[in-house]
């Protein structure tokens, strides 16, 4: 969904000034084609400078990456679990993702993210654009995002979930 995002992207930076998009993670080589496709949109788009791709992050970088990000905006077309709009929720950092994987109950009823259709590039863009450009609703889903992630999602919530099955097991 990487070309979701840059397509919601391209909609969403010209209606916020100074705001800049990441795209995390490193491109196998078979996929240098697809993400040098990518860039070139980019660049006819004028977006170059301000749609990054800063390449894969140590894991150890990754925390304190998170907690500078304003938004996830997270597109697969297809995603079994999904770690990344957690990662940002532990972080304090709402998400705007597809309706894949575990996204909608990770978003709490809205309250720590919006779920959109599967490709509605226009819709992110637009769910992402309502929520930064209002700083209070903004300030209140990072908030609830840190206290769900913790709440419901944490390992040691998982552990304990884990230990329960196995005590009525025996």
């Amino acid at each position: 969904g990487t070309d979701l995002f840059v397509e919601a992207m391209l909609r969403l930076l010209p209606q916020l000034p100074g705001a800049r998009a990441l795209v995390l993670g490193r491109a196998a080589r078979e996929h240098q084609g697809f993400l040098k496709g990518l860039q070139d949109r980019i660049k006819a788009a004028g977006l170059a400078d301000r749609i990054l791709f800063p390449g894969e992050i140590p894991a150890a970088d990754l925390p304190r990456l998170m907690r500078a990000l304003s938004l996830v905006v997270q597109l697969p077309r297809y995603e079994g679990y999904g770690m990344v709009p957690l990662e940002g929720m532990a972080s304090a950092v709402p998400f705007i993702g597809a309706e894949t994987g575990y996204y909608r109950a990770f978003s709490a009823q809205g309250t720590t993210g919006h779920v959109v259709p599967l490709g509605a590039t226009d819709e992110a863009a637009e769910a992402a654009l309502a929520l930064l450009s209002d700083p209070d609703r903004h300030q209140a889903m990072c908030q609830k995002a840190r206290q769900v992630a913790v709440e419901s999602f944490s390992a040691t919530r998982e552990a304990d979930g884990i230990e329960a099955v196995y005590q009525e097991l025996w």
